[in-house]
C-alpha cells in the first residue's frame, strides 16, 4: 500500500489558537448567511411579481441560485476547516451498509455511471461518528462518480473488508474504485487542496479536503492512488474500543 498518497496532513494540530480561529469562521459564516439571508429574501420577493419582465426574472433567480450556493459554501467551509465536531462513538458497518449502497446508487444514477458494491462478512464494529463517516463516503463517492463519468464507460466499485483480509493489522479497509482519466502523482497529491478542482465553477473543491479533515478528526487514514486508469481511495477504519 506504499503508493498510496495519504492526507496525513490534513490531521489538524490542537494548537492554543485554534479555538480563536474556530470562533472567527464560526462567526463570519454565520454573518456572511445573514447577509445571504436578505438577498434570498429580496430575490423571492422580486420572483413572485408576476409582472416583471423575462430579463429582470432570470437576474433574480440567477442571484437567488447564488446565495443559496453561497450558503451551501459556508457550510463545506465550516467541515473543511475542522469547525464541525465529531462525536465518536461505536458504529456497527451493517447498520450503515444499505444507507451507504442507496447512497453511492443514487450518486452514480445522477451522472449515468453503473455502482458495484460488496461488502465482506465478518465486519467489526468501527471507532467513528457514524454520521460524519457517512459524510465522508459521501464525498467520496460524489468525487468517484463523476471523475468516472468523464471516461467512456466509466464505473465506480465500492469494497468493503474485515480485518487482515485486504491490508495487515485490525483495521476495516473501505475502498473505492473508480475510471478516471491518466493522473500524475502531482495531481493525485494535490486532490487534497481546498478550492482544488478540475471540475468547472460550479463546483466548490472542498469534497476531498472535507474528507481528510473529518477523517483526521476520527483518528481515520485516507489515501489515494492512481493506476492502470484507476484511481482508489482507501479508508482505513480502526475497530472499536
Amino acid at each position: 500500500m506504499s503508493d498510496f498518497i495519504f492526507a496525513d496532513d490534513y490531521r489538524l494540530d490542537e494548537g492554543s489558537t485554534r479555538s480563536f480561529y474556530e470562533v472567527f469562521l464560526k462567526g463570519l459564516v454565520h454573518k456572511h448567511n445573514n447577509l445571504m439571508g436578505v438577498i434570498q429574501g429580496f430575490s423571492s420577493l422580486i420572483l413572485y411579481d408576476e409582472g416583471i419582465s423575462r430579463e429582470v426574472r432570470d437576474s433574480a433567480q440567477q442571484m437567488q441560485d447564488s446565495a443559496r450556493m453561497a450558503s451551501d459554501l459556508n457550510r463545506e467551509v465550516l467541515e473543511s476547516s475542522g469547525c464541525s465536531r465529531c462525536e465518536m462513538g461505536v458504529v456497527n458497518l451493517s447498520d450503515v451498509q444499505a444507507y451507504w449502497e442507496g447512497k453511492a446508487k443514487e450518486i452514480c444514477d445522477a451522472v449515468g455511471v453503473p455502482l458495484h458494491f460488496t461488502s465482506r462478512d465478518c465486519l467489526v464494529p468501527v471507532a467513528a461518528d457514524s454520521g460524519k463517516l457517512s459524510g465522508i463516503f459521501s464525498y467520496l463517492i460524489q468525487n468517484a462518480a463523476e471523475a468516472a463519468s468523464e471516461v467512456s464507460g466509466g464505473s465506480v466499485a465500492v469494497d468493503i473488508f474485515p480485518p487482515g483480509e485486504a491490508s495487515p493489522g485490525n483495521q476495516v479497509d473501505l475502498f473505492i474504485r473508480n475510471s478516471s482519466v491518466e493522473q500524475t502523482p502531482e495531481k493525485v497529491a494535490k486532490a487534497f487542496e481546498p478550492f482544488h478542482t478540475t471540475k468547472g465553477s460550479e463546483h466548490f473543491g472542498l469534497g476531498l479536503t472535507s474528507a481528510a479533515v473529518l477523517a483526521g478528526q476520527m483518528n481515520l487514514r485516507l489515501g489515494l492512488r492512481y493506476a492502470d486508469s484507476t484511481m482508489t481511495a482507501w479508508l482505513s477504519l480502526p475497530p472499536a474500543g
